[in-house]
């Protein structure tokens, strides 16, 4: 794939690597409002082990219930000159609630039957954007003995959401988005390899709000 120069409105002097850099990693991050940052490719994140099959379709993750710091998360699917919108783009979105806990307590049992928490499909609208109200994650330890992750157990995962975004003429790209000041990312492994998915918040009336803009990579 060829070196493309990524213009338009946020992402000027924005440039695309080589395609070899896409394969790894599926799909491509704008980091939204910094001024001559690079559209790079983002290498591809684990699935993680709480990840469930059949995840409702909704955009508000969080009832009004839901204990914890409100969080809004909005911005674009774009292609890969970094200026097309994709609408109907699929984002799918899970998390942990404020304490750290998911709503399964069986790691890796992907097709796991019962009510869904924290966890939302939704596609973009005809301009490629999207937008998630959720509260802030909390931060947990990986559990012992997980199939592969055996050596980071009792490891502190920073606060993070799960992403999985898909179009079908673009290559799907599977992430976790971070948020700037977390005291666990310098210690956490995957954070640390997918810097550009660390992200900042700004304080609201009610909770923060933050900007997270994805571009997929062409499938064809």
């Amino acid at each position: 794939m060829a070196t493309r120069a990524a213009v338009g409105a946020g992402v000027s002097r924005r440039h695309l690597l080589q395609g070899s850099a896409l394969l790894l990693g599926g799909g491509l991050l704008v980091r939204h409002g910094l001024a001559g940052a690079l559209c790079r490719p983002t290498q591809a994140d684990i699935l993680g082990p709480y990840y469930r099959f059949g995840a409702p379709f909704l955009a508000t993750l969080a009832g009004a219930g839901e204990p914890g710091e409100r969080l809004v998360i909005d911005g674009r699917v774009l292609s890969a000159d970094c200026r097309t919108p994709l609408p109907n783009a699929l984002v799918e979105v899970w998390q942990a609630n404020s304490q750290g806990l998911y709503d399964t307590q069986t790691p890796g049992n992907f097709t796991e039957r019962g009510q869904f928490h924290l966890r939302g499909m939704l596609y973009t609208d005809e301009q490629g954007r999207y937008r998630l109200e959720t509260v802030m994650p909390g931060r947990y330890p990986v559990p012992p003995n997980l199939p592969e992750l055996e050596r980071y157990a009792g490891i502190t995962r920073p606060a993070h959401i799960h992403f999985r975004v898909m179009e079908s003429l673009h290559v799907p790209v599977t992430l976790q988005l971070y948020f700037a000041g977390d005291p666990y990312i310098p210690k956490d492994p995957w954070a640390q390899a997918h810097p550009d998915n660390v992200i900042e918040l700004k304080s609201e009336a009610v909770g923060r709000s933050g900007v997270f803009d994805i571009v997929l990579a062409r499938g064809l």
